[in-house]
């Protein structure tokens, strides 16, 4: 990616967040990390010093991540092979009484195996996921020791891509519309 997107060597922006929406139902927010390849989400509930600790919130879990997923490696979990984001923009909870209400949406740039593609091949996708909630307040590990779902709940892989930014939104009547930055688009798929 480094060569395409101009971020080469050491930077301060080492994590590069692209993403955030609140969630005031389960009074959450979820963030997206291009360069680690993960999303997260965090308790909304917690107060400044309860933020820096690791008790506190609605969550009692403080400042810590309640969920986290698309790259088990980066906490030192899974493979390589487990890896199911790579440069993600845009992710969000679809809104309440949409199909697929509160399953988190988002934009993939960098869908499949591109590495090894030539790149008029690449292709970016767009994942819809159900995160392992318990009780409106965290989330389950999987046997491996890393957050699921290990499978995507709905996918959208098309002749399109973008390497940078990028969006996806959950229409009223369950259509998604999909920003495609790169190639100026904008396309709705049912």
């Amino acid at each position: 990616v480094g060569e395409f997107d101009g971020m080469c060597g050491p930077q301060a922006d080492w994590v590069h967040f692209n993403a955030i929406d609140y969630n005031n139902i389960l009074d959450q927010i979820v963030i997206s990390s291009r360069y680690n390849n993960e999303i997260y989400i965090i308790d909304h509930s917690t107060t400044s010093e309860e933020a820096a600790s690791h008790n506190g919130g609605v969550s009692g879990k403080g400042g810590d991540f309640l969920y986290r997923w698309g790259n088990p490696n980066t906490y030192n979990q899974g493979t390589s092979e487990n890896q199911l984001l790579e440069a993600q923009h845009g992710v969000h909870w679809i809104p309440e009484g949409y199909p697929g209400e509160g399953n988190l949406i988002l934009f993939n740039n960098f869908h499949g195996d591109w590495l090894s593609l030539p790149v008029n091949d690449w292709q970016s996708a767009v994942y819809e996921i159900e995160t392992p909630m318990i009780n409106n307040l965290g989330y389950e590990l999987n046997e491996q020791g890393f957050f699921g779902p290990i499978e995507v709940t709905w996918l959208n892989v098309s002749d399109y891509f973008s390497y940078i930014q990028s969006g996806a939104f959950r229409l009223p009547n369950g259509n998604t519309f999909i920003t495609v930055t790169s190639e100026r688009r904008i396309l709705e798929v049912s």
